[in-house]
């Protein structure tokens, strides 16, 4: 039970990696006839999927060509308990793969159920026959050991030989689809689920990602735009840094709230917040010099820190306390397990659908929409983030830790598409845009550049912290959402919802 409830946690936690030349979409590129769907039971979702149904959307590799290669996108349903009124497409945030997010999550939207069928999918890159894959288990072990960090001259040739040795090993291994990944692809993978279904208007519910693949789709398909909610919005013209810089702040607000809350229950880390950060943070220097040996297995620096990310979840406070005063007798199996928690990867070795691979098909999307940093940008990128924070700010090769795509992005196999990046809503209909003032991951700036990119957004703002405020912000925004998605009323543009937090 409790290796459940870490791995379910950490899931949410992550809520996020020779060159080959990219035509851009013609004008009169040929329109791909939608290929039906054949829904039946769920065998490869692993959270309870009890009446839910899956199946496969095939579309085409290159959208640019129809007639070409395809792939299949898996589905998952969860049909409607009422007078159905059409399919709401969800987009649950990350770059990873949805259908077990949603499988984990469907209660929560059982208002929107009572009228829709709630359709996920896993996006390009995250799974089915596009999953992109940088090399063996193995090799990620390895990767997610190397020391993060840029503070010496001597160490630069060193962190880019090792990612150039990442995205090599994305290109041999799955450079038949890096270049048809990006959020122009999803966008286009949504028009032709929208077929599938027999939709007249895509309908649809975008989470933080989420929101930046629903604005490309309202700018490429203006006419089908139906009933839309873009919640922890964000502005995809983003670069990687940008996106760094606010998660890098939220982790270590949230490490610092975990050192309070220790020393107030009792701390074995301090007696003081400051008193405890100088031991976590001795330990993770102690452990670049003598690293715990945890049966095959060592526990490094970087492994440390992958493990600290889960210090977000308040709810796991007491079981990263514990593993830290582990640690600090000798004993680093609890911390390795946090880790694994984190990265994805089971007691037999081997990394699942999240973790890893979230941050390997993270990694191809982003890269593919983003304007990318140079060498000596990612360097500068290293010096501003660990100022932020000492223990998650300096660049990893490869981490949990969402830094890691900046370099990955520096040096990425496939040119950058700004299609990706691109949102112009020309049509007429209204779109909401919802946001959390105290959003760390999601900030407002973010919220309101979108909004004036579709032009013509009614903004919401919860005054509070969540990272996708419905359902769980309260009547005000349960109200805002639900009104217009299953009634069509539109919320007052600019209101606010009280903090329920």
């Amino acid at each position: 039970m409790r290796s459940r409830r870490l791995a379910t946690t950490a899931v949410a936690t992550v809520s996020a990696l020779a060159v080959l030349a990219v035509p851009g979409h013609a004008a009169g590129t040929p329109k791909a006839e939608a290929q039906p769907i054949s829904w039946g039971a769920c065998e490869d979702v692993p959270q309870q999927a009890t009446g839910l149904e899956c199946g496969t959307l095939t579309v085409p590799l290159d959208h640019d060509k129809p007639g070409g290669d395809t792939v299949g996108l898996p589905l998952i349903r969860a049909k409607a308990t009422g007078d159905k009124a059409g399919s709401l497409l969800m987009h649950l945030g990350g770059t990873g793969a949805h259908r077990a997010a949603f499988a984990q999550s469907h209660s929560a939207y059982a208002a929107l159920r009572t009228r829709y069928d709630l359709i996920a999918y896993d996006q390009r890159g995250s799974g089915g026959d596009t999953q992109v894959k940088c090399g063996s288990d193995r090799d990620i072990d390895r990767r997610y050991s190397l020391t993060a960090g840029l503070k010496r001259a001597a160490e630069h040739a060193r962190f880019f030989q090792e990612v150039a040795r990442y995205t090599s090993a994305c290109a041999k291994n799955s450079g038949r689809v890096l270049p048809h990944l990006g959020t122009a692809e999803n966008a286009r993978d949504l028009e032709q689920l929208r077929k599938a279904l027999g939709e007249e208007k895509l309908n649809y519910y975008g989470v933080s990602f989420g929101s930046a693949v629903g604005g490309v789709y309202a700018t490429l398909f203006p006419q089908r735009v139906g009933r839309m909610v873009m919640d922890a919005a964000l502005d995809p013209r983003q670069t990687p840094t940008d996106v760094a810089r606010n998660t890098t702040a939220e982790m270590q607000r949230t490490y610092e709230k975990f050192l309070a809350g220790c020393v107030k229950d009792g701390c074995d880390l301090g007696k003081t917040a400051k008193a405890a950060d100088k031991t976590v943070q001795g330990l993770v220097r102690k452990l670049k010099h003598s690293p715990l040996k945890v049966g095959n297995r060592t526990l490094t620096p970087a492994l440390a820190v992958n493990a600290l990310v889960l210090s977000s979840a308040s709810q796991l406070w007491g079981e990263v306390e514990a593993a830290l005063a582990l640690a600090l007798k000798g004993d680093g199996a609890a911390m390795l397990q946090l880790a694994d928690a984190i990265t994805g990867r089971d007691t037999a070795g081997v990394y699942g659908p999240g973790g890893a691979a979230g941050a390997m098909a993270g990694d191809g999307t982003y890269c593919r929409d983003r304007v990318r940093e140079t060498r000596r940008g990612v360097v500068r990128a290293d010096a501003e983030l660990t100022r932020i924070s000492p223990l998650f700010g300096p660049l990893a090769v490869f981490s949990g830790v969402s830094n890691s795509v900046i370099a990955a992005c520096a040096l990425w196999p496939v040119p950058d598409n700004p299609e990706g990046r691109t949102v112009n809503h020309t049509g007429a209909t209204p779109i909401v845009v919802l946001n959390s003032t105290g959003d760390r991951a999601a900030p407002p700036p973010g919220a309101a550049a979108l909004a004036k990119q579709l032009k013509t957004a009614v903004r919401v703002t919860y005054q509070g912290s969540l990272h996708g405020a419905y359902p769980g912000g309260g009547p005000c925004v349960v109200n805002a959402v639900e009104g217009y998605l299953l009634g069509g009323t539109l919320p007052a543009d600019g209101g606010t919802c009280p903090s329920v937090e």
